[in-house]
């Protein structure tokens, strides 16, 4: 039974409207339809006649689901109508019982709750109470029903689901509801976006304000940019989602490492051109994990040529220890110094299969230079809907 079932039950419980079954009106009318006594309905039913009076007067603590079955066959009801009308004669010690464990089996089924109160989005506590009032605040609902009615459901319908990979799925949910919070209102232009393409790779040169101006000039034209920090065990550098019938991006500061977010947005850029109407069937589309629907090479290979592509590689790996040379070609191809060395990191791991990802780190920036002005989404926030309210207000603050 779900979730949704229990919670209408529980609704009728207290409903003084909904339908009452009279179970012992019932049992008395079947007896005489049948033509038998009460001890004779007992021996077909196999109960005793005390347990029997127990479930009919509703003062069985636990009555036992194959005995609720058997009197809800004798008597010919639905089985939801008995289970109605014996949570009826319920004490208030069992229904609430019967709340908590529902709220139990939803925040361990969609929730890692030691992970998550690592990062400081659960405090500690083993109260279920506080811990389905922390989600709820954060998501904006306001019952368990309707968060697995408005985001649950139908955000993962098109998607193949793990549960056990709660970590990630909860990524997935923040971003969808900021993005929903948020609801750009500018219409998407794909020509748009075509022409601002081309454009944006000087930005990157400009570590504290390069991500936030170019981040506006997207809004300005229907897609949606925002930052969310990496969350524990997942993988994800990003994400491409349509949400309110609009393009979407998330980006992550997986590994921390500035060019990455640089390429990773402009991977996702291509997936918005090329690849929208798959994922809008799909709802979203995560980078750095396993997609049957969309080909990540094409989108890989695109953001990699853009900054700094193959042939510039083959130019500059003879020459990376010399930096004068290094910051020369950088100018030149109108990209930060990090930009060349990432790509002669990731050129040699896929060409040679060398390793070199431990070298230059004197010439990364600091990723976090580049995000702060965009509000990164942590984990700490008392609701998403706030955290979207500043986003917005910053993407409209002299957007270009």
């Amino acid at each position: 039974m779900s979730n949704f079932e229990i919670d209408n039950l529980l609704k009728s419980v207290f409903d003084d409207k909904s339908k009452d079954i009279d179970l012992k009106q019932l049992f008395e009318d079947k007896l005489l339809e049948y033509d038998i006594t009460k001890t004779k309905a007992f021996n077909i039913l196999s109960i005793d006649k005390d347990v029997f009076e127990d479930i009919i007067s509703g003062s069985a603590k636990q009555p036992s689901i194959i005995n609720v079955l058997k009197i809800a066959q004798f008597l010919e009801v639905e089985l939801n109508d008995i289970v109605n009308a014996v949570l009826k004669n319920q004490s208030k010690e069992n229904i609430a019982a019967l709340e908590k464990a529902k709220k139990v089996s939803f925040i361990v089924k969609n929730f890692d709750i030691k992970k998550l109160g690592k990062i400081g989005f659960f405090y500690d506590t083993d109260n279920v109470d506080i811990l389905i009032e922390r989600v709820l605040n954060f998501f904006g609902f306001d019952s368990i029903n309707e968060y697995e009615t408005e985001i649950s459901k139908p955000l993962f319908s098109s998607s193949r689901r793990n549960f056990s990979d709660k970590m990630k799925d909860f990524w997935i949910i923040s971003a969808h509801q900021c993005f929903k919070s948020i609801n750009n209102p500018n219409n998407f232009n794909r020509e748009q976006l075509k022409e601002l393409i081309v454009k944006i790779k000087p930005y990157c040169q400009d570590v504290e304000n390069g991500l936030l101006t170019v981040c506006k000039a997207l809004y300005s034209i229907g897609v949606t940019v925002i930052i969310q920090h990496q969350l524990v065990n997942t993988q994800v550098r990003g994400g491409t989602f349509v949400v309110n019938g609009k393009p979407c991006i998330v980006l992550t500061d997986l590994n921390k490492r500035y060019p990455t977010i640089w390429t990773t947005l402009i991977h996702e850029l291509h997936h918005v051109l090329f690849d929208l109407e798959i994922i809008e069937k799909t709802n979203f589309h995560l980078t750095g994990e396993p997609d049957l629907f969309l080909i990540e090479e094409k989108a890989d290979d695109f953001s990699m040529e853009y900054f700094f592509g193959v042939d510039k590689f083959n130019f500059i790996k003879s020459h990376i220890t010399n930096k004068f040379i290094v910051e020369k070609f950088a100018k030149e191809s109108e990209v930060h110094i990090s930009f060349v060395y990432s790509a002669f990191r990731y050129y040699q791991d896929k060409f040679y299969k060398k390793n070199y990802y431990g070298s230059f780190n004197e010439f990364f920036p600091n990723s976090s230079l580049a995000i702060a002005k965009i509000n990164p989404l942590n984990w700490k926030e008392n609701n998403l809907k706030d955290v979207a309210l500043k986003i917005k207000e910053i993407f409209e603050l002299n957007t270009l």
